[in-house]
């Protein structure tokens, strides 16, 4: 038309896109399900004031030990992830080792200087820590994720033993130790927390742990003693009247009394030792 002005069209607008961003509809799945998980989880985090006892009194040790490998040899080196717990079989000449990868190794002990022959005997699906002979012969092996398993040293075949007591699993099956007539001495590290969780075990510093015995004959589990913090290491006495227990956030080692007139009696082997207590053993010749 003559003398009218056309307006140009508006320039295209981007087209908004109808999806939503990733991290839009990430939020929208992790939120819900960590709120669930806060909310609604069976045992939460529940921290317990600082443990004095444990943090309290000191031993006299060195912080070096100039004398901590003397006379010693590497054995199998970079052939054993994260070896744990040993068992030797003095008529075989074989040290039988737990290994982070699952698998327990079978050392073969040559003559001093020479290699070591290494075998990858047993896998049991899980992470072996505490080792022990039965009474005929087999490995009884604690696996943290599978409970108290048995090794028939002859077919390799694994049984497990028992895996939970008084309604409640073992969760981190820990340090083993068995009598003459086979009865079997075992500590439940913690009901509540697995081995990948031990941190938050101790950080929450409440008593999780089981101490607790196995009888083939009867297959009864017994737990013996309760509320403990994170017990560990396992040693039966030179004459087998009571067997050791330790813990290792109170830095003590407790005994308790398998026969005569204190049987079933717990008191205090050692206390306020210089670290924190992994493993034990009885030499032979009175010391641990």
């Amino acid at each position: 038309m003559s003398g009218s002005r056309v307006n140009p069209p508006p320039p295209p607008q981007p087209e908004t896109s109808l999806k939503p961003s990733l991290t839009v509809t990430l939020l929208s799945i992790l939120v819900p399900v960590l709120a669930v998980t806060i909310l609604y989880r069976h045992d939460p985090f529940d921290p317990a004031p600082l443990l004095v006892h444990g943090m309290s009194g000191s031993v006299a040790a060195p912080r070096e030990n100039s004398r901590m490998l003397l006379g010693a040899e590497m054995v199998g080196a970079g052939r054993m992830a994260g070896p744990e717990d040993v068992a030797y079989d003095p008529a075989s000449g074989v040290i039988y080792v737990g290994c982070a990868d699952g698998w327990v190794k079978r050392v073969k002990v040559s003559d001093p200087g020479s290699d070591y022959e290494v075998e990858d005997w047993v896998n049991t699906g899980g992470r072996p820590l505490g080792l022990a002979f039965g009474r005929d012969g087999e490995l009884i092996v604690c696996d943290p994720y599978k409970g108290l398993l048995k090794v028939n040293k002859h077919d390799r075949t694994v049984e497990l033993l028992t895996d939970e007591a008084e309604g409640r699993k073992f969760n981190l099956t820990d340090a083993v130790d068995v009598t003459g007539d086979g009865t079997i001495y075992f500590t439940n590290a913690s009901y509540k927390y697995t081995l990948k969780e031990v941190i938050w075990d101790i950080l929450e510093g409440r008593p999780h742990g089981r101490f607790l015995s196995y009888d083939p004959a009867t297959k009864e589990t017994k737990v013996l003693a309760r509320d403990l913090y994170f017990p560990n290491g396992v040693a039966l006495s030179h004459d087998q009247s009571f067997v050791i227990f330790c813990e290792i956030v109170m830095r003590w080692c407790k005994r308790y009394y398998i026969n005569g007139e204190r049987k079933g009696h717990i008191d205090t082997f050692i206390d306020h030792l210089p670290g924190y207590l992994d493993n034990i053993r009885y030499d032979g010749e009175g010391h641990y």
